[in-house]
C-alpha cells in the first residue's frame, strides 16, 4: 500500500507559484501618489492622457538641469558635449523601444499630435493631388482626423473613413473595402483611445501596401501597454507620446 501511495505522490505536479503584484512597491516609485486627496490616498486613473512620472525620471531630468544644462549640437565645451550625448542616448533608447531601423529615422516631437501633423503637412501634403484618397477609421482621435482634413482642403484629396462595427472593431473586410488604387495615405490608431479596441495593425498595413499606400500609425495608446516593433508592423511612420510612457513632457 505504501508503494502505491508513493507512486501516486511522485506523479503530483506542483502548481507554479502565483505572482503577486506588489501595489505598495509600485506606488512608491511615483512621488505624486504619496499624497491624500481629502481623506483618501490618491488613485490616479488618467494615464491615458498623461502618465505620472516615476522617481527615476524625475531624477534624470533634475540631473540634466543641474549638471548638463547646455545647448545640444552647438558647442564644444564640456556641458554641451555631455548634453548632446544624453540627448542622442535618449534617441537610441527610443529607437530600441520601437525596434526602429536607425536613429536617423527616430525623430523627437512634443507628442503624437505633432508627429501626425508633421507627416500630414511635411510628407503627405506636397505629394497628394486632386482625386487622391486618405484612409482613416471611425476610431480615430481628433489628432488623426483634423490634420488630414486640413490637407484635403489644400490638395483636393478626399478623406475616406473605414467604418466600425457594433463591437467597436474595424474589420479587415471593412478596411479593405475602402482601399483603392487612389489610396495614397493610410493613417489609423493602433489602439483606440476611446474604446481600447486593438486594431490588427500588421494586417491593415499589409492591405494598405497592396495598393501602394504609405502608412502612418497613431501609437499613443499602444506604446504604453504592449511591445511595439515597427519593423514587424511594416509601417512607414509610427508616432507616440513619451509623456504617456512615464517620460517627461516637452
Amino acid at each position: 500500500m505504501s508503494d502505491v501511495v508513493s507512486r501516486k505522490e511522485s506523479r503530483r505536479v506542483t502548481a507554479p507559484a502565483t505572482v503577486v503584484f506588489d501595489v505598495a512597491r509600485a506606488r512608491a516609485d511615483f512621488p505624486a501618489l504619496d499624497q491624500r486627496i481629502g481623506k483618501h490616498p490618491l488613485v490616479y486613473l488618467d494615464n491615458a492622457a498623461t502618465a505620472l512620472k516615476p522617481q527615476s525620471v524625475i531624477d534624470a531630468v533634475a540631473s540634466v538641469y543641474g549638471q548638463d544644462c547646455a545647448n545640444i549640437h552647438r558647442g564644444v565645451h564640456t556641458l554641451s558635449q555631455r548634453a548632446t550625448q544624453r540627448y542622442e542616448d535618449a534617441r537610441d533608447k527610443a529607437r530600441r523601444f520601437l525596434n526602429a531601423p536607425s536613429i536617423e529615422e527616430t525623430i523627437f516631437v512634443r507628442g503624437t499630435t505633432e508627429g501626425i501633423n508633421l507627416v500630414a503637412q511635411c510628407y503627405a501634403r506636397p505629394r497628394l493631388r486632386e482625386g487622391d484618397e486618405i484612409l482613416i477609421t471611425e476610431l480615430e482621435h481628433h489628432s488623426n482626423i483634423v490634420p488630414w482634413q486640413l490637407v484635403t482642403k489644400v490638395t483636393g484629396a478626399k478623406l475616406v473613413v473605414a467604418p466600425v462595427n457594433d463591437a467597436g472593431e474595424v474589420t479587415e473586410e471593412a478596411f479593405a473595402s475602402k482601399l483603392s488604387p487612389r489610396t495614397k495615405v493610410v493613417s489609423f490608431a493602433h489602439v483606440s483611445n476611446a474604446l481600447g479596441t486593438i486594431l490588427p495593425a500588421k494586417r491593415l498595413v499589409q492591405l494598405a501596401k497592396e495598393v501602394g499606400a504609405v502608412v502612418c500609425i497613431d501609437g499613443a495608446q499602444a506604446a504604453p501597454h504592449a511591445p511595439v516593433d515597427v519593423q514587424k508592423l511594416g509601417c512607414d511612420f509610427y508616432a507616440f507620446s513619451g509623456h504617456k510612457v512615464y517620460g517627461p513632457t516637452g
